[in-house]
């Protein structure tokens, strides 16, 4: 389990996030991972990021965010894997209301054009490239 260094440019301990991916627990390490995020940015009393933390979030960080998910579900989930897909449809830095239903339909958060709801998300290997 020790061979992915678990680097953090704020001093975020990854350790229980990479326990849960490598026990398999998808629905909790996506929690511990929203909480790590939150963490990071020092937002946990809103409960979410706002748009501009995404452009400041440390690379460090995301980086080994995306490296634990990308090694634990053999290259199927993570950030990397949703940048991949999201780009190989023509995804930019720029909204694009067609693009993103395309990037739902792809990756299953959407179904019969509708949004999945969170408690519709698949938590487990059988889900699509890129769900998690």
């Amino acid at each position: 389990m020790n061979d992915v260094e678990l680097p953090s440019a704020k001093g975020i301990d990854y350790r229980n996030l990479e326990k849960l991916l490598a026990a398999g627990k998808w629905k909790e390490a996506n929690e511990e991972t929203i909480n790590k995020m939150l963490e990071v940015m020092g937002r946990q009393k809103e409960g979410w990021l706002f748009v501009g933390d995404i452009d400041n979030f440390p690379c460090e960080d995301l980086r080994t965010i995306d490296q634990l998910w990308v090694k634990y579900s053999n290259g199927r989930f993570g950030f990397s894997v949703q940048k991949r897909i999201y780009q190989s449809l023509g995804g930019t830095r720029e909204y694009d209301e067609k693009i993103w239903q395309a990037f739902g339909d792809k990756v299953g958060w959407r179904k019969n054009d509708k949004w999945l709801y969170y408690s519709e998300v698949i938590f487990n290997t059988s889900a699509p490239y890129g769900h998690l």
